[in-house]
């Protein structure tokens, strides 16, 4: 069975694109920093198909994204699918961002990327197949006040995927990202009353990760493409 790893995919869009990965076949590994989330998650994939893995882990740190990887290859014998999803929000001005919430902001939304690509790739490359899909933003095609850091983790993705998709652009790999605009997920936390005033007009997470799977298994959606939704 094809296999895919989804990061981020304790709760919101990357456990709804889990699910629906593994509704359609897939074998699927999750991962968050939170062990309950993973537990949640892994329960309820198993309620579709025995083919899960659940691991606690940071894919911002090198060491867990290889253990991720290397867990995943070893379970269910291939890395066919990649979903970069992990990511974290402050809500602040730039003057008042400090160092550490600049890097965490970074490694869990750009880095982790980063890590998981380079160590999935290897697989990819060797059976001449696979699908990197970059969960990016509409803040990372423009900037939003209070927002520096994510727009910048979210602008870096889109510069990620668009040079991978340069380096792969010989083999049947693609690398792609999608960009939603606002969605409903505990992501919105960082600014309540925002959330409250905006949630009817806002995206779920199952329609996001309805476009990802969308893009995992319809060749129309090329190598190098960001989709906006």
């Amino acid at each position: 069975m094809p296999a895919a790893i989804v990061t981020g995919s304790g709760r919101g869009i990357g456990k709804e694109t889990a699910l629906m990965l593994a509704r359609r076949g897939m074998d699927v590994a999750v991962c968050s920093r939170t062990q309950s989330e993973v537990d949640r998650a892994v329960d309820e994939i198993k309620r579709i198909r025995s083919g899960v893995l659940g691991m606690k882990c940071d894919v911002g740190d090198a060491s867990d994204a290889d253990k991720l990887v290397e867990a995943t290859v070893k379970r269910f014998g291939s890395v066919d699918v990649l979903v970069n999803n992990a990511g974290v929000a402050i809500l602040k001005q730039l003057v008042d961002t400090t160092e550490q919430e600049w890097d965490e902001t970074m490694n869990s939304n750009l880095k982790s990327a980063f890590l998981c690509s380079k160590v999935v790739l290897p697989y990819m490359l060797e059976q001449k197949s696979g699908v990197i899909v970059n969960v990016s933003s509409g803040a990372g095609k423009s900037g939003f006040e209070n927002l520096s850091a994510y727009c910048a983790s979210k602008f870096g993705m889109m510069g990620l995927t668009e040079s991978l998709a340069w380096e792969v652009a010989s083999t049947r790999i693609r690398v792609m990202a999608i960009c939603p605009g606002d969605v409903d997920t505990a992501m919105q936390e960082i600014d309540p009353a925002y959330h409250r005033a905006n949630r009817a007009r806002m995206l779920t997470a199952g329609q996001v990760a309805e476009k990802i799977v969308e893009m995992i298994f319809d060749n129309r959606y090329r190598n190098g493409q960001s989709v906006d939704i």
